[in-house]
């Protein structure tokens, strides 16, 4: 699982994860093209190194964590598949929610989503937040009974709430750091 940002819960990119999917009108076409905007340039960046990580050369398909809330067109969805350059022509429609996804809690299931059948491709997953991991794991599992190769999980934010356990400090350790489209977490380095 390899997070583009932290999405500190209360702070502005939180906020916009949760506007993209929940506010109305042109508000909404803001927040989608402005995360669509920041999957675009991380993937173009660093698509490679994950695959790497992976030790695959590529990922054949991208695909996307179905809603379990009941939505019936998800923004991401349309995001990696009509918006960002890198997924657009990879993306397929490859999992449903189970109908009794929303009920199954907090457990990592893999009867949370079906696949389609897959004869070995390298899927890279994208999914919006990971607070629990269960959907963006739940979803892999899936893939994987599918007949899926690699599984490689992209989220736009890793949600964090400051207040609960020693997060404050590592979200002080991050903030340290100075931000750069370059710098790969899975190379521990700027790209060069």
């Amino acid at each position: 699982m390899v997070p583009i940002s932290l999405a500190l819960k209360r702070e502005q990119y939180a906020n916009e994860l949760w506007r993209y999917k929940n506010a109305q009108g042109p508000q909404q076409q803001y927040f989608r093209m402005g995360l669509a905007a920041v999957l675009w340039r991380f993937l173009a960046a660093h698509e490679a190194c994950i695959s790497a990580s992976c030790a695959v050369p590529h990922f054949d398909t991208v695909t996307t964590v179905p809603s379990t809330s009941g939505r019936s067109a998800h923004p991401l969805r349309d995001m990696a598949a009509e918006i960002v350059g890198p997924t657009r022509a990879r993306y397929r429609d490859l999992l449903t929610a189970a109908p009794e996804a929303a009920t199954l809690g907090r457990a990592v299931s893999p009867a949370r989503y079906t696949s389609a059948g897959l004869w070995g491709d390298n899927i890279l997953l994208i999914d919006d937040t990971w607070t629990t991991g269960n959907h963006a794991q739940s979803a892999s599992a899936a893939l994987k009974a599918a007949g899926a190769g690699c599984v490689a999980i992209v989220v736009l934010g890793r949600h964090l709430n400051v207040d609960y356990g020693d997060t404050a400090s590592h979200v002080e350790q991050a903030r340290l750091r100075r931000f750069s489209w370059d710098v790969c977490v899975l190379r521990r380095g700027a790209h060069g």
